[in-house]
This record gives C-alpha cells, sequence and structure tokens, in this order.
C-alpha cells in the first residue's frame, strides 16, 4: 500500500506533509479533438505536446491555471498528461505526442507538474512516496514541482487554433518549452488548417529547453532528489 504526502525539498522523512491521495480530481482534464468541427461555441483549440525524459512508471500530469482562477478550484485548472506507452521497449516519451484539445476561452499558465501526485504541487513542493519493501518502509521522491507567476503562458480565444508547443520533463525536474517541428506538427494541424491562428505563446527566458532530450530510467531519491 502507498502512502503519498508532499513535502518541502530538502526535508526529513516524513516532514511537511499535507495531505494523502485524494480520490477528487484536482485538475479537469483536458478535451481532446480530432477536427475543427468539433470545437464547442465558447471554446478554442489549442495544439500542445508533453514529452518526458524520465521513464513514467505513472502518467506525467501538467498543470495549467486559467486566469482569474485559484488552483484550489479545480474547475480553474487544466490538466495534460502523458502516458508510457504499453507497447515499447524503453522509454517512448522522449517522441514527440502532439494532440488537439478544445479549452474555454482564457489565458492559461504553467503552474505544476508532477507524477503520482495527491494534489497541485505548490512552489517548491514535491511528491513523496512511503514505500513499503522486504527490509522496512523507504521515502522515495517523485518527480514535481510548482512555478510561480513567472511561468510558460498560451491564449484560447473563440474559433481559432493556438499552437501551445511542447512542453518537456527533463532530468533537473524542470518542464521546458520548445517549437513543435514542422512535420510533427502538421500529422495534427491540417485538420484545423480552416481555423484562424491564435496568439503565440509567452516562454519566459530560463523556459526554453536547453538541451534535447535523452532517454532515462526512472530513479528515486535514494542519493538523488528531484
Amino acid at each position: 500500500m502507498f502512502l503519498l504526502a508532499l513535502a518541502i525539498p530538502g526535508a526529513g522523512p516524513g516532514s511537511g506533509e499535507v495531505a494523502a491521495r485524494s480520490e477528487a480530481a484536482p485538475a479537469v482534464e483536458a478535451q481532446q479533438v480530432k477536427r475543427a468541427s468539433a470545437i464547442d461555441p465558447g471554446f478554442g483549440g489549442v495544439i500542445i505536446s508533453i514529452r518526458s525524459e524520465l521513464y513514467l512508471e505513472e502518467p506525467l500530469d501538467v498543470y495549467f491555471l486559467r486566469e482569474g482562477g485559484k488552483i484550489a478550484n479545480p474547475s480553474d485548472v487544466v490538466r495534460f498528461d502523458r502516458k508510457q506507452s504499453f507497447f515499447a521497449f524503453g522509454n517512448s516519451t522522449v517522441k514527440y505526442q502532439v494532440r488537439a484539445y478544445q479549452l474555454p476561452v482564457g489565458t492559461y499558465r504553467m503552474v505544476a507538474h508532477g507524477i503520482d501526485c495527491p494534489k497541485i504541487p505548490a512552489q517548491d513542493e514535491r511528491c513523496l512516496i512511503d514505500r513499503r519493501g522486504l527490509t522496512g518502509t523507504v521515502e522515495v521522491s517523485r518527480p514535481s514541482r510548482g512555478y510561480d507567476a513567472i511561468a510558460p503562458t498560451f491564449e484560447v480565444r473563440e474559433g481559432t487554433l493556438t499552437n501551445a508547443g511542447d512542453f518537456a520533463l527533463t532530468a533537473r525536474n524542470t518542464v521546458e518549452w520548445s517549437a513543435i517541428p514542422p512535420m510533427e506538427l502538421s500529422k495534427v494541424g491540417r485538420r484545423f488548417r480552416d481555423l484562424p491562428s491564435g496568439p503565440e505563446p509567452v516562454i519566459p527566458e530560463g523556459f526554453a529547453l536547453k538541451f534535447g532530450l535523452f532517454p532515462r530510467s526512472f530513479e528515486d531519491d535514494r542519493g538523488r532528489r528531484y
């Protein structure tokens, strides 16, 4: 049985606990759409890719808060995820996975990422799991981080298509942004070519992807902290 909690980085085992796993979802899952005609009135389309160079034992969630909303209100937060392919040998999540979604009109700011977390991590929080083994309970970490007000944003306008770009989890426990290559973008974008283009995303300094992604295994925090 797993016990999940959030703790401040650098804290000792068992300190900083704020919650056990809750059944209530902390965010709304983004609604995927396959074509422009599927976008509802009052909504706009967004194309986004989520990647990870860490092998994902559990899905990676990347959270965005709608401007004017509150993180404490799940309906104000949208969640995009990425899962490890069941049929892949090794880490398949370094590859682009470009998908289109419909979102209510508004500006969305990246506020956190997490793997198997009970809630949306606040700034400088990380997920901890007490894992029971043959020698007792061992506390291990999961990649997770909350971001402050200076983080990537994208705007969704009614009846338009916003290219939000690619958001990749790195081994530095940071989600970093890069443009989606044209070849990858065209696989999805051609089904929405009749829609006007939305605004470009706003990417603050320090969030641009620094290096290419390299497939890595999943490591716990014995000797290493995410």
